[in-house]
């Protein structure tokens, strides 16, 4: 089954991390300050040609929309690229791989659907797209939500700092349960995030009735607070993702309490005060840098901010007519063309093909190390030891 992509404006599941906890977040994502970003673009595209893969290669049916090739949906996509090809490919893979394993182990048919729309009885406005769900009738019926993520931050199925599941698709898996629970029962419910960019590809199970505890003691009662004359600010994490990240004064209070408690140099900083401090750094270099996008924007739109001013940064020439520089330059004696460049691993990838890539130019790729960053003991990744200036080790 396939259905149009339609949003929620201030519930949207996507920014569920946000209103599940600042109430006030739901009037500043309203919708009313939405943008479009390339890289949200891209993602949406993504997810498109997604879909169109894995229902030619499922022969769904859309009884909505007319059926399109691949080609004309390609045509169609203005950010198309070798990349979007390669995620869209891996993901359809991913995918059908799904839709099989289930199969295998069922008794009948599994229920597929792709980019489900999805209404949400909370609020009018409630709604979202679900990318890939699949209902089966192993263990007593398993329903399956599968995510697709384009970006480059990490995404997981389940925070172990929290102790929650990722609301996101949480929310999606309760109304596509609703959608279908008088016709499919259901006793366990896999959330599963796909997500090639960073080779990051996680799982979480659980048994319906925590989706229905999540449901009555977390989101039902989240929405309600929203619903209050005054809703209340709470400041987290999640505020990077709120359309009123720059101008909230709740936010803006927290970090300034921040900067008012640095009274000192930092070398004379203890490390009792730097341990105290460390935490909240990131956000407050993150407040920092969102001040300075609104003002931009808002510059950009007329604003007139006292004691400063639009100017354009140092630009770089570029050739405007290649044949003419070619003529010139042969004319002359001259070589106009650059060196041939060795094709990066993601395109050699895809002109040799992924089962032959390891087996072929395996033996002469690398892994580089990234710089060394200072993060929190709840991050996934595997800690290092400086041994000697200059050389490290993992633990």
């Amino acid at each position: 089954m396939l259905a149009p992509k339609t949003h929620s404006r201030k519930y949207s599941p996507s920014k569920s991390s946000t209103w599940l906890n600042c109430p006030l977040s739901t009037l500043l994502n309203d919708g009313s300050s939405q943008e479009t970003n390339p890289q949200a673009e891209f993602g949406t595209q993504c997810h498109e040609l997604g879909a169109a893969l894995i229902s030619k290669s499922l022969d769904l049916a859309n009884y909505d929309d007319e059926v399109k090739s691949i080609q004309d949906v390609i045509k169609e996509l203005d950010m198309y690229s070798e990349d979007m090809q390669e995620i869209a490919d891996g993901y359809t893979d991913f995918v059908i791989q799904a839709i099989e394993f289930e199969r295998k182990r069922s008794d009948d048919e599994p229920l597929i659907v792709i980019e489900q729309h999805l209404d949400m009885d909370f609020d009018e406005d409630a709604g979202g797209t679900l990318d890939c769900g699949i209902i089966s009738s192993v263990d007593g019926g398993t329903l399956t939500v599968i995510d697709l993520k384009t970006g480059r931050g990490v995404v997981n199925t389940f925070d172990s700092e929290t102790g929650q599941f990722n609301s996101q698709l949480g929310i999606y898996a309760l109304y596509f349960y609703k959608a279908y629970k008088d016709i499919y029962p259901v006793k366990k419910v896999r959330l599963v995030i796909y997500q090639p960019v960073i080779n990051n590809t996680n799982e979480y199970e659980m048994p319906i009735e925590k989706l229905l505890e999540f449901e009555a003691n977390i989101l039902i009662p989240a929405v309600e607070r929203t619903k209050v004359d005054t809703p209340e600010a709470k400041v987290g994490k999640y505020c990077r993702y709120c359309a009123g990240k720059a101008i909230c004064a709740k936010r803006a209070e927290a970090n300034l309490e921040v900067i008012k408690e640095i009274k000192k140099p930092a070398a004379t900083l203890t490390d009792a005060e730097i341990e105290l401090f460390l935490p909240n750094l990131d956000e407050l270099i993150q407040f920092a840098e969102d001040i300075k996008e609104f003002a931009l924007k808002k510059a950009m739109n007329g604003h007139k901010w006292s004691n400063y001013k639009l100017v354009q940064s140092k630009g770089s020439r570029k050739i405007a007519d290649e044949d003419s520089v070619v003529k010139v330059c042969e004319a002359s004696g001259i070589d106009p063309y650059a060196p041939k460049k060795v094709a990066g691993i993601t395109e050699l990838t895809k002109r040799i093909g992924k089962d032959k890539i390891n087996e072929l130019i395996g033996p002469y790729i690398t892994m580089q190390s990234g710089s060394i960053v200072l993060v929190a003991k709840t991050d996934p990744r595997e800690e290092v030891t400086i041994i000697e200036e200059g050389d490290i080790n993992k633990c």
